[in-house]
Order: C-alpha cells, then structure tokens, then sequence
C-alpha cells in the first residue's frame, strides 16, 4: 500500500496518533490482569459502531495508553474516569468521518500518502524508509493497513471540521464592536485597602483563635518526618590517595596530544570608549577622548586604573581591561589585528571598530606549540586522578552498600570501613534537602518514597561526582496537629484572616459611603492612606497599582464619576472611581481589522465547534448509524476501577 505515500496534510497529528511506545502495553497489563475481553473469541468487545465501523475495546485501551504516557502510577479509580471521555472521542471521530463520506468528502490515496510519508521522514533523518515504518507500526501490533484507515478517517474528520469552520461569519458590526471594546481605555482614581496594614487592628484574642483552630484543623497538619542514615562520597575524597602509573599518563598524553596543540593567542586588555547606540555627531568628541586617555597612559599612568576609570567595556572594565587569552577568529577583524600586531608590553594607536575606539595592549605573547609532556602533566595526573578516584569511589560505594543491606544498622561502621561519611537525619521533614547531595535527585525520591527498614539504590551525582544511599530507620507519619503544637502558626493565620475581613468590611464601608457622594480624599483620610491614580488602560491591559483589566471589567461599562468595587486582587481590596473613558481610534481599525476578524472566528470556532460535533453524533445516533453499547463501556470501566 506504499503507492499511497505523497502529501502534507496533518503530519504532527500523525506522528501524536501513531508512535505508541512500548511503556503503554506494559501500564495495560498491570492496569488490567488477564485483558479485558480475554473470554471472547477474538478477545475484543465492540464498544460503539458507526455505520459498517466498530470502536473496540481494544481502541479504547491503546488510546487510555496513549492518554497516560508518563503517569503509570495512577490511582485505578483515577484511571476510570477516562473512558467515557475516550469512548466519546473516537466515536466522534468516526462519526464525523461517516458524515463526511456521506456528504461526498473523500481523501484520495496520493493525499493519505503524502501525510504518513511527511509525518514519518522527521524521525527518519529527514527521508521516509518504509520498511522502518512498517517496523514502527509492528513494534505497538498495529498493521499498516489498520493505521492507514485509521488516519484516514482522521483526515476525513478535520476535512469536515474545515468546512465548519469556513462557515463561520463575523460581520464588520461584530468586528468593530469587538474592536471599540478592546481599546476603549479607563483612567481610575482608587483607593487600596491592604490587609497587611489591618493586621495591627486585630485584637488578642485567644478564645477566638482557638475556635480558628478548631474550625480550620485540616490547615494545620505536621508533614511526614523520616529518620535515615545517609551514606555518601565524594571523588574528591579520593584523589589525594589514588594512584597513576607514569606510564598511564605517557600513554593518555599520546591519546590526547590533538587537545595539547595550542594556537598563536594574545594576553590582552583594552580601554573602550564606545560609539554603538550614540549619535553620530558625538563621533569626534568620543575619539578626542580616547585620545586623551592614550596620552595619559604614554605618559606612564597605569592602564588598569584608567580602564576601571573610563572603560565602557562592562565585561572587562572592572578587572582593568582584562580581555585573557585571544586567539585568531575570535574577535572583529581590526581589534584582531591590532592585538597580533603588537609586541609584549606596546600600547596601539586608536583602533576603530563597530563597538567604538579602542586602546589595546599586548601583556603576553604566545606562538602555536603542542605542549611538551612536562608540560601538559599537572593536566593530565589531575584528570587521571579523579578517573582514578571514581573508580575507587564505586568500588567502595558498592561494597558499602552490599555490606549495609546486610546490616543496615551498622551504616555508620561500615561507610567509616571504606572511607565514605555517615550523616544521621532525625525526623527530617520531605521538605529538607538532602546533606551534600541535590535536594531534586534521584537519592532525594528514592528517601521521600521507600519504605521503613529499606536501603535504597546507591544514586550517583555525575555533575558533583558525588554518590550516596540512605537507610530508612524511622518514618513519623503526618497527621493532623494539636493546638499546642502550632500555635504560632494559627496565631499567625487568625491573624490574617482577621486582617482580611477587617480589610474587606473597611472597603466595603468606603465604597457605600463613596457612591452617597463622600470624596475618595475624604475616605482615604478617614483610613489613613491616599488616593492613586491608573493611568488609562484597556480590559486586556492592565492598572497600574491595581492588576490585570478583566478584574475591573465593570469599570468599562460604568459611566465617568462612577464608583466600582471594591475589587478583591488577593491580597489587597479596592474602591475605584472612573476618572476617565477614552474610546477606541477607530483610525486604526482598518490596520488591525483581520486580526481582530480572526480572533471573533476563533472564539465562536472554540464554542460551535464541540456543538457541532454533537449535533453530528446525535443525528447519526438518531438515525441509527450510531450505536454505543453502554453495558460494554461499563464492564471495561469495572475493570479499570479493579
């Protein structure tokens, strides 16, 4: 069936629908021992048919495998919930294909073709083998035949959808009422009520902050601690005592004697005085000054004083103009040149390049050389040391472990036996990082996860070259705290939840006493704070002091001199007046017409669309071409819920 293969239609889709990985066979069996349908002769049970089509339970499982890639741990109940939504998908999807074939939508075979081949090429290094695709398709025991009507009826599907969405108008009224409505702009005067500066008016009241406590125990709850001893070490442990052989590193040198080749390089520093992003005519004065500077230092004054000075170079000036080592091809070509040019210890002329006028100086000049062995050693004994450690540290590390399975109360004895450090946590909450190792690694899981009595896995940190296990001794579980043990911290929350209220019922008093006609000033006097002003801004905007447009989306349709709130933002309260309304220009509508057109077709396409598709699926349903057996759909929800 290889003669179908010539389009571009949908290929990220294709690749989304088609490279089942193995992981998700292997989450079916444990989600459902034996398979579902195992009694039946073909060991499938139709879920739905559409027409001469069937969705079968066998469909439903690959897409739930699908659907779950990457969360094998969830619960089975979670699992259940699911189906329904998957059923109702793929029978959507063959039902919008059945209407499409019945309204005369086809996809031809050179179409279908050309989407599988431009979907498959990318992860075939550009070019599709089809061999390697048929390869892929067996791997999730899915025939070639099978996925191509299946990718066709998802081709059908969007044909369909297509046309749906060309059928979608929006008028110029919509457009320009959507228009007005996005750049119509509100200036507000306001007035802030913030919680924080209630918090001094709540009273002490231990009575009520008990009755907080009980009423909200479920906020108070002490994590889960665990007790463990923590086995780990480091290469650096090992270094000093590691030992290489000279020939070792005669032979290490001749391996590597391309990375001891050095090029002709430059220690250099400069002074800039830069010309990018300044006005031209600045030019003459920018290079007078440079040439001051250069004065200074052929009068002897000291380069790296004057580059802390004047350089505008933010990467070097502070260190006096200290550029390193420069080789050929790294810098712009008169700079280059101006450094390779030099002698040890010469200052240059003024050098122009794009950044602006440099004065350079050469320190240290080097020719290209390979490094003699004496002099690459140091380099190579330190890597061949810290080789030499790792594998000290494993072999240790391993031994360790094996001996701490056996006994893991005698951690502490045993990682002193093979040089590695024992460090004891009591009742560390998850929370805690884990002592010299990343609190985010694999050790940190495997700690928060294991069971007590447990020694986890030996986890290395390459980055750190660091390894480490921990023994389980102790795991306090969490539960739900007693008063005296988090008093502060209920104090602490009565307080601000106190402080809210009393935040909100102060706002909610300005706002009343605002729209009977008192002055903002007055009320902000009242409550010992000041009237602010917002700047002019649009829904999708935002207020300047306040937050985002679409929480103040009264003040647009209030009239000037009106009063809106309070506005809750999270953490303070608001009483707004509008100051000002500044309509949209329509000036630029005709600029920005398509672009508002398009995101009215968008958002009527996001609400019809799903209608649609119903509408498509219960006229089928109606008519009988579409049938969904609801006892099969829940028998194989019984056994995902186990």
């Amino acid at each position: 069936m290889f003669d179908l293969f010539r389009s571009r239609e949908k290929s990220v889709k294709i690749l989304l629908g088609v490279m089942l990985l193995l992981v998700a066979a292997s989450m079916l069996i444990y989600l459902i021992p034996g398979g579902f349908g195992a009694g039946s002769g073909e060991g499938t049970n139709v879920v739905a048919t559409i027409g001469d089509e069937r969705v079968t339970d066998q469909d439903v499982q690959r897409s739930l495998a699908q659907a779950l890639q990457g969360q094998a741990n969830l619960p089975k109940g979670i699992v259940a919930m699911y189906i329904p939504r998957i059923v109702e998908r793929l029978v959507a999807q063959k039902a919008m294909a059945y209407k499409a074939k019945e309204m005369g939508l086809t996809i031809s075979d050179s179409e279908l073709g050309d989407a599988i081949e431009n979907g498959f090429a990318p992860q075939m290094g550009g070019t599709f083998n089809k061999d390697r695709y048929e390869q892929a398709l067996a791997q999730q025991g899915v025939t070639p035949a099978a996925f191509e009507k299946e990718e066709r009826e998802s081709m059908l599907a969007a044909r369909l959808e297509n046309l749906q969405r060309q059928s979608l108008i929006v008028s110029d009224a919509d457009a320009r009422a959507e228009y007005q409505r996005k750049n119509l702009k509100v200036g507000l005067q306001y007035v802030a009520f913030d919680k924080s500066a209630f918090v001094s008016k709540v009273a002490n009241n231990p009575a009520a902050i008990q009755d907080f406590f009980n009423k909200n125990r479920h906020l108070f709850n002490v994590p889960e601690k665990r007790t463990y001893d923590l086995v780990v070490g480091s290469v650096a442990d090992y270094i000093q005592s590691a030992q290489v052989p000279e020939a070792q590193l005669q032979k290490d040198y001749q391996d590597e004697i391309d990375s001891f080749r050095t090029p002709e390089r430059v220690r250099v520093r400069h002074i800039l005085i830069k010309t990018q992003g300044k006005p031209k005519e600045e030019a003459p004065i920018l290079r007078a000054k440079a040439e001051q500077i250069l004065k200074q230092l052929q009068g002897g004054a000291n380069f790296a004083d004057l580059a802390k000075k004047f350089s505008e170079d933010p990467g070097s000036a502070e260190k006096g103009g200290e550029l390193g080592w420069v080789t050929h091809g790294q810098m712009v070509p008169n700079f280059e040149k101006a450094c390779f040019s030099l002698k040890p210890g010469e200052l240059s002329g003024i050098v122009d390049t794009e950044y602006g006028y440099h004065i350079v100086q050469v320190e240290e000049k080097q020719d290209s050389h390979t490094q003699t062995f004496d002099e690459a050693r140091p380099q190579l004994l330190l890597e061949a040391k810290k080789q030499a450690a790792g594998e000290i540290l494993r072999r240790n590390m391993d031994a360790a472990h094996a001996e701490v399975f056996r006994a893991p109360l005698q951690a502490a004895t045993i990682a002193a036996k093979y040089g590695l450090k024992d460090i004891k946590q009591e009742n560390v909450a998850n929370t805690a990082p884990i002592p010299e190792l990343p609190a985010d690694g694999e050790l940190s899981a495997a700690i928060h996860t294991s069971a007590k009595g447990a020694v986890t896995d030996v986890y290395p940190d390459d980055k750190d070259g660091k390894s480490g296990f921990a023994v389980i001794l102790n795991i306090a579980p969490s539960h739900t705290a007693e008063f005296s043990d988090v008093q502060g911290e209920v104090t602490q929350k009565y307080a601000e939840s106190e402080a809210e209220r009393l935040a909100g019922a102060a706002a909610q008093e300005a706002a009343a006493s605002a729209r009977k006609g008192e002055s903002l000033e007055a009320i902000a006097k009242r409550y010992g704070t000041t009237v602010k002003t917002a700047a002019p801004f649009t829904i999708d905007g935002a207020a300047e002091g306040i937050g985002s447009g679409t929480q103040l989306a009264a003040a647009f349709k209030a009239n000037v001199g009106d009063i809106v709130g309070p506005v809750y933002t999270g953490q303070n309260q608001f009483v707004c007046k509008v100051s000002e309304k500044v309509p949209a220009d329509m000036n630029q509508y005709a600029a920005n017409k398509t672009a508002i057109v398009q995101g009215l077709e968008q958002t009527k396409l996001q609400v019809q669309q799903p209608l649609f598709m119903d509408s498509v699926v219960n006229d089928l349903k109606r008519r009988g071409k579409v049938k969904v057996y609801d006892s099969v759909v829940n028998h194989l929800i019984e056994h995902y819920q186990g």
